[in-house]
């Protein structure tokens, strides 16, 4: 497992492409825990197709890569460029807010809970914060967004452990008892699929253009990163 979304409906275990969407993956990993999806709210739902947040601004119109933070050749002498812009630059990522497209023919949009990259309006290659959570497959997805990731829908986080379980393994033995449970215990009760159902039901409320009326209850509270091969130097870019 990879990261936890923290959401207003509770806990989204993800994994992720890390061989064949090595950019999204980073970039994603990178903004997760540096919080800078902290407070975004899925402002935009589509019933029966997908959730999209990961934008600061909360407008829509928001939100840059990692890579944007990076010095590009341009702007630096070879002496003066970190590793991780010589690696970006290497890997196709021109200096600026947005990274290329990638994993076209290896990962797909066939499963609910596919987590997926957002172009800036109908432009390929300008993926930079905003992702969207696909609520159904969408194979006329495939080879127009990057499909970097899924929603574990069966895995359960424990705050106690920072492990995700499948949820089977999570269920108790014996009958639960008759007293009240926190609603934090109540969240890490559900499994992935149940948060995102969760999910779609709060932002059920939108409008002729998709953007959910009351998205500020719809949110990503925080992150937990769980495994990062970048920065445990298991993978480069």
């Amino acid at each position: 497992m990879a990261a936890v979304l923290h959401t207003s409906a509770g806990d989204l275990p993800v994994l992720l492409h890390f061989q064949t969407c090595p950019l999204a993956a980073f970039n994603f990993l990178a903004l997760c825990a540096s919080g800078y999806y902290d407070g975004c709210t899925f402002y935009r739902h589509f019933p029966g197709v997908l959730l999209q947040t990961g934008d600061p601004t909360n407008t829509g119109k928001g939100g840059e890569s990692v890579f944007a933070k990076l010095p590009g050749p341009s702007v630096a002498d070879d002496a003066a460029v970190s590793a991780e812009a010589e690696a970006a630059v290497a890997a196709g990522v021109r200096e600026g807010r947005y990274f290329p497209d990638e994993g076209f023919g290896a990962t797909t949009h066939a499963q609910r809970g596919t987590l997926s990259m957002a172009h800036r309006g109908t432009k390929a290659d300008t993926n930079a914060s905003q992702f969207f959570v696909t609520t159904s497959p969408q194979p006329s997805f495939d080879g127009v967004y990057t499909a970097f990731g899924v929603v574990d829908l069966h895995g359960v986080y424990s705050a106690a452990t920072s492990e995700v379980i499948d949820a089977a393994a999570s269920a108790p033995d014996a009958p639960a008892s008759d007293s009240p449970s926190s609603s934090s215990d109540t969240a890490a009760a559900q499994c992935g699929d149940d948060v995102l159902r969760a999910l779609e039901a709060a932002a059920a409320d939108v409008d002729a253009k998709g953007l959910v009326q009351n998205s500020a209850q719809v949110r990503i509270l925080r992150t937990t990163v769980l495994y990062n091969p970048f920065a445990e130097g298991k993978m480069r870019l």
